[in-house]
Order: C-alpha cells, then sequence, then structure tokens
C-alpha cells in the first residue's frame, strides 16, 4: 500500500480515546492503517468507528474528518479531497477589517483552474460558485481573508486549511513573500500588498495598467499557494516515516508531484470592454465603466455645512513633535485649501485666529489616558498605562496608531495638549484628528504610499489648493481639515470616550 494513498487512513485520531502517544504506540507495533487496527482489535467500537471512517471517505464527506481530526493533522485531507480543495486569495482596499472592503477573490481548483471574481463585475457569482468546495486553502486567512468574506458576502468555509500555521510547525515562518523566496517560488509580479491597494485604486480610475498588475499580483498569491500545499504535505509524510521506529513496515513515501499549473492570465483591453483569458478561453469579460470610482464630493459637504448653521471655514494642523520641524497648517475655506508650513506655537496661534475658524482640527493626541495626570513615567499615575480608548478601538479596527503616551509620542502629546487649551481659551473649538484613518475611511491612499495620488484624489474631490511647495505635512493639514468640514456637517463619528477624549472621523457610508 502506498503511503502517498493512505495519509488519511494512517491516522486514528478521530477514534475516541486514541490520542498521539497511543498512535504512535499503534504505529510502531506495525498497526499502520485502518485496516490493520480492525484486524488486531478486539474493541467493537473501534472497528465500528472505522467502518463509518471507510464509508465517509468512500462518500467523500471532507466535513466528517475535518471535524474529528485534530486541526495541526488537517493537512491529512489534502490528498483524497483535493478534488473539493479551493486555494483562495482575497485583495482589498486596506487592512481594516471594519473600514476595507474587498476588490477582488482570485481561485484555484484542479477543475476549472484560475478564477477571478471582481468587486462591481463579479463578485456575487462567488457565493453560487463555492458551494462545490468543500475546502478552503490560503495563507493567513483565518485572520485576514474569511473575515472580509464573511462580513461581505457572508459566507465562510465548511472545513479551511490556513497554511500559516502548519508551515510554522515545519520551521517555515514570516509573510507569503518571505516563505516563498525561501522556498524558491516563482512570482514575476514585485507588487507589494499595500501597492496592490494602490492599484486598485488606480484600476478604478481608469488605468488600465494597474489592473492588469493587481491580476497578475493575486494570480501568483493563489498560484503558489498549490506549492506551499504540496511542500506542506510531502514534508509532513516524512515526518510520519520518522516516527515509525519500523520503516520497513511502510512503502519509501511517494510525494505529491509538482502540479503544471496553467499560465498565468492573459488580460485585454479592446475600446471599453476588459478580457480575463486562460490558456485562450475567457474567464471574465466586462465593460471597464464598472469598476466605478466614487470620489467624495466637496460641495455636498459644504452644503450641509450651511444648513447646519456653520460657515465652511476650519484650520487643519499637521502637528509637529517639535518647534524646530514644520508643523503643516490648512485653512480651508469653502472648496479652497490655503497651505503653508509652520514652526513655532506662536506662529501656529496667530495664525489660526487670523483665520478666524469654526473649528481647529489637530492631528496629535489632545489627552492623556483615563487617570494620568502627566507624561512622566516616574509619577504614580503612570500605573494607568500609556494608551487611551480611542487608540484600543482603532486598533481593534485594524488601523494602526501609535500609544499617546510611548516614547517617541509623548513630545508631540504635550504641545498637542497645550495648544488645545491655548485655543480654547481663545474662545475656539478644537477636535482631534487622524488623517491617515480618514484616508482609509475615504478610501483614498495615505501618503506614505503615493502622495501625488493622494493629492489628485483631494482634487477629485473638489478642493482647490493653494500653496508655494506641497509637502506630505500640508496634505495631511489639508485631510484634518476636512475632517473639520465632516464634523460641522455632522457626517462623523468620535471614535473613543467623551470624558477621556475621542478621534473625529468621517462617518463609515455604505456605497
Amino acid at each position: 500500500m502506498s503511503i502517498l494513498l493512505s495519509m488519511l487512513k494512517n491516522t486514528f485520531l478521530f477514534i475516541p480515546g486514541i490520542g498521539e502517544k497511543t498512535e504512535k504506540r499503534l504505529w510502531n507495533n506495525g498497526i499502520l492503517f485502518w485496516e490493520d487496527l480492525k484486524k488486531h482489535t478486539k474493541n467493537e467500537k473501534i472497528k465500528e468507528y472505522i467502518d463509518v471512517a471507510q464509508k465517509e471517505l468512500k462518500n467523500k464527506n471532507i466535513d466528517f474528518f475535518f471535524q474529528r481530526i485534530p486541526s495541526k493533522e488537517h493537512w491529512r485531507l489534502y490528498k483524497e479531497f483535493r478534488d473539493q480543495a479551493l486555494f483562495l486569495d482575497i485583495e482589498t482596499t486596506g487592512l481594516s477589517i471594519f473600514y476595507d472592503e474587498i476588490t477582488l477573490i482570485g481561485t484555484y481548483s484542479f477543475r476549472d483552474g484560475y478564477r477571478i471574481f471582481i468587486k462591481d463585475v463579479n463578485i456575487d457569482l462567488f457565493k453560487d460558485y463555492v458551494k462545490d468546495y468543500g475546502l478552503w486553502i490560503t495563507f493567513n486567512g483565518k485572520l485576514f481573508d474569511v473575515p472580509f468574506i464573511k462580513k461581505e458576502l457572508g459566507i465562510e468555509p465548511r472545513c479551511h486549511i490556513d497554511l500559516r500555521y502548519p508551515l510554522r510547525s515545519l520551521g517555515l515562518s514570516g509573510s507569503l513573500k518571505e516563505i516563498e523566496q525561501k522556498l524558491g517560488l516563482e512570482r514575476r509580479s514585485p507588487v507589494s500588498g499595500q501597492m496592490a491597494c494602490l492599484l486598485w485604486h488606480k484600476a478604478i480610475k481608469g488605468d488600465f495598467e494597474s489592473f492588469v498588475k493587481l491580476v497578475e499580483y493575486n494570480y501568483y498569491d493563489v498560484v503558489n499557494l498549490i506549492h506551499l500545499m504540496n511542500h506542506l504535505y510531502n514534508k509532513k509524510v516524512e515526518l510520519i516515516k520518522k516516527e515509525i521506529k519500523q520503516r520497513n513496515l511502510l512503502d519509501e513515501p511517494k510525494c505529491i508531484e509538482p502540479i503544471k499549473v496553467k499560465k498565468r492570465p492573459y488580460i485585454t483591453k479592446t475600446k471599453n470592454t476588459i478580457k480575463i483569458s486562460l490558456e485562450g478561453l475567457a474567464i471574465v469579460s466586462f465593460d471597464q465603466n464598472k469598476l466605478k470610482y466614487r470620489p467624495l464630493d466637496v460641495h455636498k459637504l459644504i452644503k450641509k455645512i450651511k444648513n447646519n448653521g456653520f460657515r465652511p471655514l476650519v484650520v487643519g494642523i499637521d502637528l509637529a513633535a517639535k518647534p524646530h520641524r514644520d508643523t503643516g497648517f490648512c485653512v480651508l475655506k469653502d472648496d479652497i485649501a490655503y497651505l503653508k508650513v509652520l514652526k513655532t506655537n506662536e506662529e501656529i496661534v496667530q495664525e489660526t485666529l487670523n483665520a478666524k475658524p469654526e473649528i481647529v482640527s489637530i492631528d496629535s493626541p489632545l489627552s492623556l489616558p483615563k487617570g494620568r495626570c502627566c507624561t512622566k513615567d516616574s509619577c504614580q499615575c503612570r500605573k494607568y498605562g500609556i494608551t487611551r480608548a480611542c487608540e484600543r478601538m482603532f486598533k481593534k479596527r485594524g488601523v494602526n496608531i501609535y500609544p499617546c503616551l510611548i516614547r517617541s509620542m509623548k513630545k508631540l502629546t504635550e504641545r498637542g495638549i497645550f495648544l488645545k487649551k491655548t485655543f480654547e481659551n481663545l474662545g475656539l473649538r478644537v477636535i482631534e484628528s487622524y488623517p491617515g484613518a480618514a484616508q482609509d475611511i475615504l478610501h483614498i491612499p495615505r501618503k506614505s504610499l503615493d502622495l501625488s495620488e493622494l493629492k489628485d484624489d483631494l482634487c477629485l474631490m473638489g478642493i482647490k489648493m493653494k500653496y508655494k511647495t506641497l509637502t506630505h505635512d500640508q496634505i495631511d493639514a489639508l485631510t484634518s481639515a476636512l475632517v473639520g468640514y465632516f464634523y460641522l456637517a455632522n457626517e462623523y463619528e468620535a471614535v473613543g470616550d467623551e470624558e477621556e477624549g475621542c478621534i473625529i472621523v468621517p462617518k463609515k457610508t455604505t456605497d
């Protein structure tokens, strides 16, 4: 009997009362497979369990084994249930399960090859398509792909192998790209995960080349999962063989051979029609106009602000921790943003007073964690921690944000609190903003990813910029001011604890 055909039949862990130690003892006594145990045991219950398992295997019931075998042994299902396996990877607008959304889903099966499901094009077909596949295989899917799919499409896998964890048991840790490099796997697409978000953003604005790069990137993400699964299976077979002292009782293990994966998709565009083909067969064809770009219309915000009885006039400040560094400063009046760079507190206060804004929006922590009276680590109040409720909430939503009192943030926090008190003593309303989170919510790229693209998006919203030399500090100051518009229009969310201090962000929309 070939071990390749028997790795599922080689385990007894689905039988109540048999654990890993007992299983190894059985192996080393020459009892390697289900039939061996049936012949040697006098326990009728065990025989019944084996009979049931044989019947369920014949009926291709993967659920029976998935539910009864420990998760670290789920790799054993791969050989017998490869016809039910769907390798899967998603691309999204960002990393936040709360704010971001799926842009496309790529899959590979041994029946259909590569398939792709695209937002606003054919993503609704994914629900019916996956009904034929009982086993999803992903990398980091438990934390990323599956929660996104469940949130947006309302489905989740019956059985799921997340390769990240069993590969770690083989000493292969790190990101998907890092593991691919360790195994020498091919990846002709040099795109990063962050860049994939930007490619989608450019694609929905009509950039065909960006769409091509995104699909190719997803293709390699999916196809390389097959090679990782094969590697995992073969290495686990080798380890099982080493566990068995009487090795001559086993046939030499026949490894799962590399599978000839179909060539990467061929993507063409004729007029406005985009066609994705695989080895001459079209798998998706659609009008490019279906990739919808929905920029915010700042004039609609301005109208709401006026209806609420306010002037559309906000000062946005991207505060630097120290006065010798550049602080981005923006006066957003109607649809015109006046941008400049300031240094000292005196300059910031005077320029703000000159603008006479309805509200001041500052990109900086403006409060301390509840219970803290100062920023000193030597003070007894240090026992109340370094993180505010708003920062913990953003972390849970998948938005990266620094605690206000880590060492690198203390000076910024101190300066922000000082300016807030100064402005409030002068009769101005002040809110705390976080441009990075606002940009994520509005699905526009952060400055660190592509400053020119971010500037272009703000202009497409209808904002006219006035500046001498544009810097990333000024762009974040403009975003802070835009958050102030959302606040005045009552289209905002206050994230955090009202008593401790909240961060204001645009209200999440459903369109």
